[in-house]
């Protein structure tokens, strides 16, 4: 038989418990408790979730998430147990894991206000990289919508830099990168000059950024000193 690993990524992802034995989830799944297990220990071995004798500990949802896509669980049913909040957090790790100062939640209000999600430097190359999280269901990331939030997010980049100080944003020069964080693995690389990345590649992508920021295809946007 088959291991459940989809019911069982959806039932700790979509609970706000993060330790559950292994009987109470194959009560809740009405599955035989070594099925559950088996499927755990597939999980375990993936990243993001601790398994010992009988109970399972969520170590971090997105990277349980994460570990469930790369075992072939539908991307349709890890999206459910996310939220915006995580993918926004996950962004600003992966940044600050790589030596970036990150910043999360910039916002300029009043007419023709700018908010962006999560915001990355490097002071000492002058790069930065401006994310926008669409924690979207694969069923909805049709390509229209993506061009449409590419072209919306090359837009708010422009802003960001227009009002870079008034931001209490670093002088100097610097190189902005635009990318749109996204759950859906089979995203196109690029749309619109904007960077489409996976979150299961985001480290990847934040380790080539240096080399990334120089394709023209990708709009740069640049701001003097």
């Amino acid at each position: 038989m088959a291991l459940p690993l989809a019911a069982v990524a959806a039932a700790l992802l979509g609970t706000r418990e993060d330790c559950v034995t292994v009987d109470e989830l194959a009560a809740r799944l009405f599955l035989r408790p070594g099925l559950v297990r088996a499927a755990l220990e597939k999980l375990a071995e993936a990243g993001g979730l601790e398994l010992d004798s009988d109970r399972a500990c969520v170590v971090e949802r997105i990277e349980l998430a994460l570990a469930a896509v790369r075992l072939g669980v539908p991307e349709t049913v890890v999206a459910r147990g996310l939220d915006w909040r995580m993918f926004e957090e996950y962004a600003a790790r992966a940044l600050s894991e790589a030596g970036f100062e990150a910043r999360r939640g910039l916002r300029l209000h009043g007419r023709g206000g700018l908010e962006l999600d999560v915001l990355g430097l490097d002071r000492a190359g002058g790069l930065a990289v401006a994310i926008d999280c669409k924690h979207w269901s694969p069923r909805i990331s049709t390509p229209s919508r993506l061009r449409a939030a590419a072209a919306q997010h090359r837009a708010r980049v422009e802003k960001l830099a227009a009002h870079w100080r008034r931001l209490g944003l670093p002088g100097g020069k610097w190189r902005i990168v635009p990318a749109l964080l996204v759950l859906r693995e089979s995203a196109p690389r690029l749309v619109e000059g904007v960077a489409v990345v996976p979150a299961s590649r985001l480290r990847g992508f934040i380790e080539e950024l240096y080399v990334l920021a120089e394709e023209p295809a990708i709009h740069v946007v640049k701001l003097k000193a």
